[in-house]
């Protein structure tokens, strides 16, 4: 009778996970469908360059003009405000990084700390433990305590989309661009690494890892092609910052036989 009920739940467990497989899905198609009909997208498509589609965007000088207020992952299911963004939070950090990263945040005014349930980052740093979200909580809350700073969680049903929908990275070396909150931007990975001064090799470890999310299963995976790539899109001080950041950016995006394309922006002037 156990071996019965067993291969019973079985069966009923894996009707189950094909349902579910079914259903995101179709949630990627439908999310894929509508990133399509995106303005950038679109303006991509028709050869057209970043600086003057951004500068079309309603809102677009508007979004760098209030203090970012908070540090999430980059992860584009996740905004609890005026957004900074870092994967699992910096939990990929080296020790130096991590110093650095204590460094700016001292800098910053009012800043709040998050950490989200289901952080691929956090999956990466624990090496897919059963428990890395407990393990990421865990070090975001030790971050934030650290750094005298407010903490908060976000959780599956405060998520802005419930599959991963990102159609670029914004690599913001500003710390002055609120993407997260700009409307007409398509969905975004956000990485703030470049203004919290983390490493060349740290950003394009991240980069990498950020990438490996959107080619994956896990988000929009082969969607991503030559006519259809994933997006690294830099948001820079200057032009010294932004060739900087593309340099290395292009070279992380030549691993992808084209799937990967690099557009970048001068950011208004303060």
């Amino acid at each position: 009778m156990f071996e019965i009920m067993t291969e019973q739940n079985e069966v009923h467990d894996t009707k189950h996970d094909h349902e579910q497989h079914e259903n995101h899905e179709a949630l990627f198609n439908q999310e894929w469908e509508k990133s399509q009909l995106n303005q950038i997208i679109k303006g991509f498509k028709d050869g057209r360059p970043l600086s003057e589609l951004v500068a079309e965007l309603p809102g677009f000088k508007e979004s760098f003009q209030h203090p970012l207020d908070c540090l999430d992952c980059a992860d584009g299911r996740v905004c609890s405000g005026r957004k900074l963004g870092l994967a699992g939070q910096g939990i990929l950090l080296g020790a130096d990084d991590q110093a650095k990263l204590d460094a700016k945040i001292a800098e910053i005014e009012n800043l709040t700390i998050s950490g989200h349930e289901n952080c691929g980052a956090a999956g990466i740093a624990c090496q897919g433990a059963p428990d890395s979200d407990e393990q990421g909580y865990a070090y975001t809350k030790e971050l934030a305590a650290r750094n005298g700073r407010p903490y908060k969680e976000i959780h599956k049903d405060e998520f802005r989309c419930a599959v991963h929908n990102e159609r670029c990275l914004v690599l913001e070396g500003t710390g002055r661009f609120d993407v997260a909150n700009l409307q007409g931007f398509p969905g975004q990975f956000i990485s703030s690494a470049e203004y919290f001064g983390l490493s060349e090799e740290y950003q394009m470890t991240e980069a990498k890892a950020l990438i490996g999310i959107a080619l994956s299963s896990h988000s929009f995976g082969e969607r991503f092609d030559q006519e259809n790539p994933f997006y690294l899109l830099i948001s820079a001080d200057n032009q010294e910052q932004l060739d900087k950041m593309k340099s290395w950016a292009e070279k992380v995006a030549a691993d992808y036989e084209g799937r990967v394309k690099v557009d970048a922006f001068i950011a208004p002037e303060k």
